[in-house]
């Protein structure tokens, strides 16, 4: 088994609405390890979301982090400024959102959302990023990559568009990849599809995974309830 790539210990993030506090999530610890899956699982509404957006600091408002601890290598990203996790999110640390469709900007081509990340973070020209991305869209199993970076999200499929999101997270080589409910809204072919491309692809990342197990036919061997 790997060393522990990240600790979350006794994590408690609610929200402070007008005449009551939501706590979403209330005492979670797990760890994750290099080149494992964990999966996170529970029904809607459990906090398994937010769990996700709390590693990387991106609860919206009016929620907040109260008390636990986020450690990604050892080091507490809790402690961290937001400049230094904007250097860590998409290229250490990346994350595939629940809702594709609403996550890719609408305004520019499949081909730009992943060459951003590239020319962002890997200082690549705008020529490399496109090689690039197309070997991504093939990596993940996008039929003919080179015409479909210049489509638009809308203009795919629901499978698609997540594969789309995946290749994104995988653009940078992230150390960990979380993943928040990554089939959802997809028929059950595609489910499997993509649960194989996160299974395979570990062997570089580890992920953490959440997501309702009555709904997503397939959990790793590390499961942890939320």
């Amino acid at each position: 088994m790997g060393a522990a790539l990240l600790e979350v210990d006794d994590l408690h993030t609610h929200f402070h609405l007008k005449n009551k506090v939501v706590r979403a999530v209330n005492g979670v610890s797990f760890t994750v390890r290099r080149g494992e899956i964990v999966g996170i699982a529970g029904e809607s509404g459990a906090g398994k979301s937010v769990a996700c957006l709390s590693i990387l600091r991106l609860v919206p408002n009016p929620g907040r982090i109260e008390r636990g601890r986020i450690l990604f290598t050892g080091e507490d990203l809790l402690a961290k400024s937001e400049r230094q996790m904007r250097d860590l999110r998409g290229q250490t640390v990346s994350m595939v959102f629940e809702d594709p469709l609403n996550s890719l900007d609408p305004a520019f081509t499949v081909g730009d959302l992943i060459g951003e990340a590239l020319t962002l973070h890997k200082g690549l020209s705008k020529r490399e990023a496109r090689k690039k991305s197309g070997e991504l869209l093939r990596l993940v199993g996008i039929p003919d990559p080179e015409r479909r970076l210049d489509n638009y999200a809308h203009e795919l499929s629901g499978g698609m568009q997540q594969r789309v999101m995946i290749a994104i997270a995988l653009s940078c080589d992230p150390a960990l990849l979380i993943a928040d409910n990554p089939t959802t809204a997809l028929d059950v072919t595609i489910q499997i599809q993509i649960l194989d491309l996160v299974s395979s692809s570990a062997t570089g990342s580890a992920w953490a995974c959440s997501g309702s197990p009555t709904t997503s036919g397939w959990w790793p061997s590390s499961a942890t309830g939320s």
